[in-house]
């Protein structure tokens, strides 16, 4: 099995996971050197070079996966990503296409190259390491969410070409995951300079989401549990959602209408935003 994004957090979790579950496994990093420091050394790991937002690097990196397992992958795990944060009016779309390389394409692209042996097989799993963000928007993260759904429609549909051979889909949806995720962020735009209107804006959602870290956040290996038991039952659902924040949020979006919703989820976050009850 391959996993992308698998030098830190839930991309390492999930190998040690299926590691400890008595699988092979092929940590796909950016930083090979770092990586091998990083993991103890197993006889059924292998660390190879697979940078997402490279496609040289996807086609030797997944080539080098195909010959370590010796064949077709069990399971995928394309979950190598990061958040672009800017407001709308103004953020680097230059910035927000290198983002989408890595959080989508660059993915999709790994997945494809497994995908022919896989189908040939007639077995395997493809498990999309998602967000709760693919249900929803938070305000300056609109192009990271977008990504994210991007993710969902494209495993949804490739879920469904696929019944027929064999393969399953899944997307695991974790909320707020205490990982160095934030350090990942990149600013962008006027936020990024400290300038603009959205500034205030920008401060209570890191307020916010630091609150929502420090009472409702969960462990990369809760994650990374998930993950596995997408990989190992037949009966999975196709998403579950991850952290008693994931729920309810899942379970908010389902129940109220948009409006109520985007009502219930600035409450969440603390964040006071919105028409000045003094403007004529």
């Amino acid at each position: 099995m391959l996993v992308t994004g698998a030098g830190r957090g839930i991309g390492r979790a999930t190998v040690e996971g299926f590691l400890d579950a008595g699988w092979q496994a092929v940590a796909g990093v950016r930083d090979v050197a770092a990586a091998r420091a990083a993991y103890a050394p197993r006889p059924r790991l292998a660390i190879v070079e697979l940078d997402v937002g490279d496609r040289a690097s996807i086609a030797t990196g997944t080539a080098a996966a195909h010959e370590f397992a010796g064949g077709a992958l069990t399971c995928v795990v394309p979950n190598a990503g990061y958040a672009v944060v800017g407001s709308s009016e103004d953020v680097d779309l230059d910035v927000v296409r290198r983002m989408f390389e890595v959080n989508l394409f660059g993915n999709v692209d790994v997945v494809q190259r497994a995908l022919p042996a896989m189908r040939e097989a007639g077995r395997g799993v493809v498990v999309c390491t998602s967000s709760i963000g693919a249900r929803l928007s938070n305000p300056l993260l609109g192009m990271y969410h977008a990504s994210k759904y991007g993710m969902m429609a494209w495993a949804e549909a490739m879920r469904l070409e696929l019944l027929p051979f064999g393969v399953r889909v899944h997307v695991v949806e974790p909320g707020m995951v205490n990982t160095d995720f934030p350090a990942a962020t990149r600013a962008t735009g006027a936020v990024a300079r400290g300038e603009g209107p959205y500034v205030p804006l920008l401060g209570q959602l890191r307020t916010g989401f630091r609150t929502w870290r420090e009472q409702l956040g969960v462990g990369a290996e809760d994650v990374a549990a998930a993950i596995i038991a997408s990989a190992l039952d037949d009966d999975a659902r196709f998403c579950t959602p991850v952290g008693p924040d994931a729920v309810q949020m899942t379970a908010a979006r389902a129940e109220l209408d948009d409006e109520e919703f985007q009502a219930w989820q600035m409450r969440f976050l603390g964040i006071t935003w919105g028409p000045d009850p003094a403007a004529p």
